[in-house]
């Protein structure tokens, strides 16, 4: 930044082009070009331009990258032959760039062949396929782009060091802490192209990811590194306690996984202060982590990490069902789409609630829904809130109200029938397009006498176990999901 500054200090603008350039160009990250065209001092637009006669401005991308470049091997001669004649080209005056002779052998480059004729390039041999080839654009690419966050680390680094009483000075910390920040961005910028080169590429032989040592203290958000392993990605999706986020788990780089990335549910920041909300949560992934299902997104850990709490999970491809819905309000999906949708649903349910698991929560946003027709169910969020003492998910709103039992509202324990009368209103969607009661309440909906109008050409035992899971009391509703999905298919 040292050098960057003095140069943009006589022509900005050449300095912002130059930057502009290696971006364009696929050798610096775009984040870290925006970090550091940030730095620079604003550009003077009141310089004139230099004249046309003035000699060439030295590039500041060369001045940057001076140090890395090779001269080309071959020298032409004064007497180099042209197409129009025997035209002798112009001599080459001065030395070349890093005070290297024009004439003279190159250090560390091996001597061009001897030429037949002098001044003419040497007949091309076979090509050099053997350890002294050029190495592929993508290789070059990667080690340029290491090269540059190297170097730019190095020289915060160098920044950072005290210097006298600066580690007592109020500016010197926050100066620190600024430079803190920068290097969290750098590193996590290295990590997430990593992460996307890796699921371009398919499996590699592995990453080394040691080099750039962390010293900051990083907030939950795009970008952030959570226990020097999850890197924060891009944000996917909201629910009534978290936020989720896809993340790149550096332990997969380093194993060379062809798939880099997990899901985080991240809490909210509503919800962070609240100890219980907090106990929810680890019981949510304690219970999760015990269902291993191929209906069941799977859970892989729960951590902390300074102020943040977060689970770990698969990251899942395809579609959540309430998009799916969407785009078909008022028109009942395929046959074929509702029997794959439905089987799944009732599989990982029924596989839940036999290992006391209840989701509580059931909602097409929580149903996941895979180009392959896979359905997963997520986000058990509320499946363990019964049993955390003192703790009321209603106190949280996180109940979906549109696909909540009766019972829910009034606080009532905790019962597999409640999934039931989710799992009721989301076949009626299935079925007619749209909710059974207009996505009122349960609670609303009993005290309106709401009745759902009946599914045409539906086998009578089929529309009847919709019924009874719909029914507003739960001793009469339908106990098991196994029950009802008989009911469903074998009707």
């Amino acid at each position: 930044m040292t050098r960057l500054k003095a140069d943009a200090a006589n022509d900005a603008q050449a300095v912002r082009h130059a930057l502009q350039t290696i971006t364009d160009a696929g050798r610096l990250p775009d984040d870290i070009a925006a970090i550091l065209l940030s730095m620079l001092p604003a550009e003077d637009r009141s310089d004139a331009a230099a004249p046309p006669s003035s000699p060439p401005h030295p590039s500041p991308e060369s001045d940057l990258f001076e140090e890395d470049t090779v001269p080309h091997a071959f020298t032409p001669s004064p007497t180099w032959p042209t197409q129009s004649g025997d035209v002798p080209a112009a001599p080459i005056a001065g030395p070349l760039p890093n005070g290297l002779s024009p004439t003279g052998p190159l250090p560390g480059v091996p001597p061009m062949p001897a030429a037949a004729q002098t001044g003419v390039m040497p007949p091309a041999g076979p090509r050099d396929t053997g350890a002294s080839a050029l190495p592929g654009f993508d290789t070059l690419k990667t080690r340029v782009d290491d090269a540059v966050l190297s170097d730019l680390i190095g020289e915060y680094r160098s920044l950072r060091q005290t210097r006298g009483g600066e580690a007592s000075d109020d500016a010197g910390a926050k100066r620190g802490n600024m430079l803190d920040g920068l290097l969290g961005t750098y590193r996590s910028a290295r990590f997430r192209s990593d992460a996307k080169r890796a699921v371009r590429d398919g499996a590699t032989s592995g990453v080394t990811l040691g080099k750039l040592s962390d010293y900051s203290t990083q907030r939950a958000g795009i970008g952030s590194i959570l226990r020097d392993r999850f890197i924060l990605d891009t944000e996917i999706g909201r629910g009534g306690m978290g936020v989720v986020y896809s993340a790149v788990d550096r332990r997969r780089l380093e194993a060379g996984s062809a798939q880099p990335y997990v899901a985080l549910k991240l809490l909210n920041d509503d919800f962070r202060s609240n100890s219980n909300a907090l106990r929810t949560l680890e019981a949510e992934a304690r219970k999760a982590q015990s269902l291993a299902h191929p209906n069941i997104a799977t859970v892989f850990d729960f951590d902390r990490d300074k102020a943040e709490v977060f689970i770990v999970m698969e990251l899942l491809t395809g579609k959540p069902l309430n998009r799916l819905l969407a785009t078909s309000t008022g028109q009942p999906m395929p046959i074929g789409m509702i029997a794959a949708v439905l089987k799944g649903i009732c599989a990982g349910l029924s596989y839940a609630h036999r290992n006391g698991v209840i989701h509580s929560d059931l909602k097409p946003g929580n149903i996941f829904v895979g180009d392959d027709r896979q359905v997963k169910l997520i986000d058990f969020g509320l499946a363990t809130a019964g049993t955390v003492d003192g703790f009321d998910a209603g106190e949280l709103q996180a109940l979906t109200a549109a696909y909540a039992s009766p019972e829910m509202f009034e606080g009532a324990p905790r019962d597999p029938r409640d999934d039931i009368y989710a799992l009721g209103c989301i076949a009626y969607q299935l079925f007619m397009g749209f909710h059974p009661f207009a996505m009122k309440p349960a609670n609303e909906a009993q005290a309106q006498g709401l009745v759902p109008e009946p599914v045409p050409d539906l086998d009578p035992a089929a529309w009847a176990a919709i019924l009874s899971a719909l029914h507003f009391d739960r001793q009469q509703r339908m106990t098991t999901v196994d029950a009802f999905a008989a009911a469903i298919f074998e009707s």
